[in-house]
């Protein structure tokens, strides 16, 4: 009888602790939701941004033309004026190489954010199916491994993804950062 109630409570304890391991994981994946989310957004910003440093190129190059103007007017030009030009084109240029930049950073994480709640997904629905027998340790026990194999294993893959070298045309010429 005695051992009877241990198993019990062998039992109750594997199940609060795959309950726990899906609570964990099921917050995980919406706190990554939210990640994503957010994101998202920087990239729109980010894009916002990069629409108004092309209105800047436009405004400098409009500069450059009115130089111009002035210049086959047999005008004396000015040479502070192309200067300030130069430094619109050149402080434009370096904005939107850091774009570029940016947005490659934004796409790596999303990318790992993507796949990882992916991988708690897949752990979420191996703690759908009822156990066969609720009163057996070893059931809860193995769902608790199986979830957590499924987690390490998307914990490693993102790791991998990211240290690969990419090979693909679509990224050809661009620059891996990590």
């Amino acid at each position: 009888m005695k051992e009877q109630k241990k198993k019990s409570r062998g039992a109750q304890d594997a199940e609060q602790a795959a309950d726990l391991l899906v609570t964990v994981a099921a917050t995980l994946n919406d706190r990554l939701a939210v990640t994503a989310e957010e994101l998202a957004r920087s990239q729109t910003l980010l894009r916002e941004a990069s629409e108004e440093l092309m209105t800047a190129f436009r405004g400098a190059a409009d500069r450059i033309v009115a130089a111009q103007k002035d210049a086959t007017t047999s005008q004396p030009t000015r040479p502070d004026e192309f200067g300030v030009v130069l430094d619109h084109l050149y402080r434009a240029v370096q904005h939107l190489q850091s774009h570029d930049l940016v947005n490659q950073l934004i796409d790596a994480q999303k990318l790992r954010v993507d796949k990882m709640r992916e991988k708690l997904g897949e752990a979420l629905s191996l703690a759908a199916p009822p156990v066969s027998d609720p009163a057996v340790a070893e059931q809860w026990i193995e769902r608790s491994r199986a979830m957590l194999d499924c987690i390490v294993a998307g914990i490693r893959q993102i790791d991998e993804d990211t240290r690969a070298p990419r090979s693909d045309k679509k990224h050809a010429g661009s620059v891996d950062l990590f």
